[in-house]
């Protein structure tokens, strides 16, 4: 479900898109190899998914898959053989492949390929980099305690966000003026917000009583900053948008509004609060243990180490069941977009009631 519109066929990766309506390949074909038992999938759809993204299971299972950090490894090679498997298949040469090889190879394609440029992503801003990236950031904000610290951890936070905001984007197109403008903004944000915090917290020591509320509120503050600037030429020029069986309508801000939203509130607003709840409860549980007290005091070598795997492991753990809450192939009622995609027909002469778009991660 990562293709809303047709794709361009520039692109070095680009796919064949004329998939033909009948998959000659069996509905199940399993794959089998010494000792292992028999695996079966679901027809092959190119513009499908293995898993029915039509429910929060499937989609959890979905990013499950996207998010792992061994995907960091696909080669060019791995990803070459994929796409011309995927291509191959397009042209209905690939009919003594198994469906779930060709799975396979679309779960290859997807993890490298952005859905909408049709072009590898960056690699430190794939999904599946986002654990590892936002472990180096974190470690950095639990043992900065100078100003200095503080500044440069926001600094190494908000840049993980922005390159994650800008790769896990909607759009294709992006003038690097703005997104240039937009980081700046949301990294001055995030410092700032971070500073601020520090300096109210010691000027009002009762806001102490309030726990992990006030670094939760700056963390999502500085967070839904960072995506809305990052993510705001989306905002400003649109994104494509389609109807369901792929015919380009054009563009909509009214459609880029509401896929900033939902991501700012799957990956902003939800996924903080595993990461902000379980490292200190367990920290305090571990500290209250007689031999671990002095080992892990605050500051020292061994709680910052024990933290920021904590903070990893919630991460990992959070990351996908949050961005599973919406589809990522997002549909929308044209009565919630502008004038001129309302009352539309399609090709086959019918009305179009609602389009779909690439909402980005």
């Amino acid at each position: 479900d990562l293709h809303p519109a047709p794709l361009r066929q520039s692109s070095r990766w680009r796919l064949t898109t004329s998939i033909p309506n009948d998959d000659p390949s069996p509905a199940s074909d399993p794959v089998t190899s010494p000792g292992m038992p028999a695996r079966t999938a679901p027809p092959f759809d190119m513009r499908g998914n293995r898993h029915d993204t039509s429910t929060y299971i499937g989609r959890l299972k979905h990013f499950q898959e996207l998010c792992r950090p061994s995907s960091l490894f696909i080669s060019d090679t791995e990803l070459k053989a994929a796409v011309d498997l995927l291509e191959r298949h397009g042209r209905g040469e690939a009919a003594d492949v198994s469906d779930h090889d060709k799975w396979e190879a679309k779960r290859i394609k997807d993890a490298v390929i952005h859905p909408a440029t049709g072009e590898p992503m960056f690699l430190p801003g794939r999904m599946s980099a986002f654990v590892p990236l936002n472990t180096v950031a974190t470690a950095a904000m639990i043992a900065a305690r100078s100003p200095v610290g503080i500044v440069a951890s926001q600094w190494a936070n908000q840049t993980a966000n922005s390159v994650s905001n800008y790769v896990n984007r909607s759009g294709a197109s992006i003038d690097m003026g703005q997104l240039a403008t937009a980081y700046s903004l949301a990294v001055a944000v995030g410092c700032g917000i971070g500073l601020g915090l520090r300096r109210l917290v010691q000027a009002t020591p009762r806001l102490a009583r309030l726990g992990i509320l006030v670094p939760y509120t700056a963390v999502v503050a500085a967070g839904a900053s960072n995506v809305a600037l990052t993510r705001s030429p989306e905002i400003a020029s649109g994104v494509p948008i389609s109807t369901p069986s792929g015919e380009v309508l054009g563009v909509s801000r009214r459609a880029a509004v509401e896929s900033v939203a939902l991501t700012i509130l799957s990956r902003v607003v939800f996924l903080p609060v595993v990461p902000m709840l379980v490292p200190p409860l367990l920290m305090s549980a571990c500290r209250s243990v007689g031999p671990l007290r002095s080992l892990l005091r605050v500051g020292s070598p061994a709680a910052v180490v024990a933290e920021t795997t904590l903070v990893a492991g919630s991460i990992s753990f959070a990351l996908p069941p949050c961005i599973a809450l919406f589809p990522q192939q997002m549909a929308i009622s044209t009565s919630r977009l502008e004038p001129e995609f309302q009352n539309r027909i399609d090709r086959d002469g019918k009305p179009v009631d609602h389009v779909v778009c690439n909402k980005g991660l």
